[in-house]
């Protein structure tokens, strides 16, 4: 039986930060606005800062998970990329795992569930925007699977996820062909 741990034992913990975009700037800056439908970081039109001395603590390292906890929409993304390139902005906390036994795309998962993103949302705060405090999430308890069924659960996910995307683009397929019927009809 694994020992149940909160995730402050088993991660770093900050906050992005706030800076203002400027087009000629050589920093990579990550907003929400950068994460597409499918929770997937776009980096097309992602925005860039000058580095005006940025902290070593600020910029991402490959693994690192990204939380949106401030908005209507919550979900955790995975960084993958160069490391001293890129920043988040102040609506991700950054979750940075510091133990060897959990891989970072088990703990997004696990992150992205229902219950713990219905959790979060009860636990958020601000009349205006909704933010889930950062001590919020400190306090998230978890079992840590072996390594092996951390990879099935990421592996199912990643299966699920390419299941939606499959119906999705059938249920448009059907309604085009229906669509285009109708107009047959209609000649």
């Amino acid at each position: 039986m694994n020992k149940k741990v909160t995730l402050k034992d088993i991660a770093i913990m900050q906050s992005g930060i706030y800076m203002k975009t400027d087009s000629q700037g050589e920093v990579r800056y990550l907003q929400v606005k950068d994460v597409n439908s499918e929770n997937k970081l776009d980096y097309t039109q992602i925005a860039t800062v000058i580095n005006t001395g940025i902290n070593d603590k600020h910029w991402l390292k490959n693994g690192d998970l990204l939380f949106a906890a401030k908005g209507g929409s919550n979900y955790c993304i995975q960084y993958e990329g160069t490391e001293r390139s890129t920043i988040a902005s102040s609506s991700f906390i950054i979750i940075r795992p510091v133990i060897s036994n959990i891989l970072p795309e088990f703990l997004c998962c696990f992150l992205n569930t229902s219950s713990i993103l219905g959790m979060l949302k009860n636990a958020a705060v601000g009349t205006g925007i909704q933010v889930i405090p950062q001590s919020v999430m400190g306090e998230i308890q978890l079992d840590i699977p072996s390594i092996e069924v951390q990879r099935l659960v990421v592996e199912m996910d990643r299966l699920r996820k390419e299941g939606e995307c499959i119906r999705s683009e059938i249920d448009i397929l059907k309604q085009s062909l229906q669509d285009q019927l109708l107009m047959d009809s209609l000649k």
